[in-house]
């Protein structure tokens, strides 16, 4: 009796090692989204443009690295509502967009977010994300852009790898205005050496069109970008913190010009990071 004991107990073994194996996701797979579930709006040629990292959807107070935190809750979603809506924004770039984390409420973040502000939007993950010591790990996080108007295409290019854990993807969605289109840019940098050449490189393809490029780039100015022709937005705010700000925007000068810039207050705490906006005239 002892060799087939011995014979079943290493078959039981093998079944149980490879159905966790077939449990774990393909890590080299980035996931990338959009839907329209809005109607145009009508517009005119000036656009309100906000960029926000949200944390993965976790307060200022609580780290989205620690499992028995919870956050994405319906809660912190109606309070990013209520926060967006104060500059009433025809695009809103996020970047820490969670979608199906261990420690978020609300697995489809983006989606539920979107109904309440009734906008489009697109996701596009860098990677999979979960909090320390959650294996195997199922989360992702990305960026993520949301319009009233119709999004016609998206890209989520990766500019950034250093493995499986550490890279970054920009997010792109090419959006129909009127009569016009434009291509808006979601980012999150870690940054390595490779972010600013490789983002250059990517948005140079498209320099004959109207680019919003908005972010968390993890730097206080980027003279590449500038010196391919795109304008640093808040460069010329020497009156508030948006001048060494992190969280930038840039256009392509010749299609936009910008009127007015700011931080949405009123909600301190909601993220780590302050939502930056602009109001852009496009030419």
């Amino acid at each position: 009796m002892k060799p087939f004991l011995t014979t079943l107990t290493i078959l039981l073994i093998f079944v149980f090692l490879w159905s966790c194996h077939q449990d774990e996701p393909d890590y080299t797979q980035r996931t990338s989204y959009f839907k329209n579930r809005v109607e145009n709006i009508k517009s005119d040629s000036i656009l309100t443009v906000v960029t926000l990292n949200i944390q993965l959807g976790f307060t200022i107070l609580q780290d989205p690295w620690n499992k028995d935190n919870i956050g994405g809750t319906k809660a912190h979603i109606d309070s990013l509502k209520s926060h967006l809506q104060r500059i009433n924004p025809d695009i809103i770039c996020l970047q820490e967009v969670p979608r199906n984390r261990y420690n978020t409420e609300i697995k489809d973040f983006i989606e539920t977010l979107a109904a309440e502000l009734d906008m489009n939007y697109a996701f596009g993950a860098h990677g999979y994300n979960d909090p320390t010591g959650i294996v195997p790990v199922h989360g992702e996080w990305g960026n993520a852009i949301l319009t009233k108007f119709k999004i016609l295409s998206i890209d989520n290019h990766e500019n950034e790898y250093n493995s499986i854990w550490e890279r970054r993807s920009i997010l792109s969605a090419t959006i129909k205005i009127g009569n016009d289109t434009i291509v808006a840019y979601s980012l999150h940098f870690i940054p390595t050496n490779q972010a600013v050449p490789n983002a250059v490189s990517f948005f140079s393809q498209k320099k004959d069109k109207k680019q919003i490029i908005l972010g968390d780039f993890n730097m206080t100015e980027v003279p590449e970008l500038e010196g391919a022709g795109y304008t640093d937005v808040f460069k010329s705010d020497t009156t508030s913190m948006l001048y060494s700000a992190i969280d930038r925007l840039f256009v392509s000068g010749q299609f936009f010009t910008a009127m007015q810039t700011g931080t949405i207050t009123g909600n301190p705490g909601l993220s780590d990071h302050p939502a930056n906006y602009c109001l852009l005239k496009m030419k």
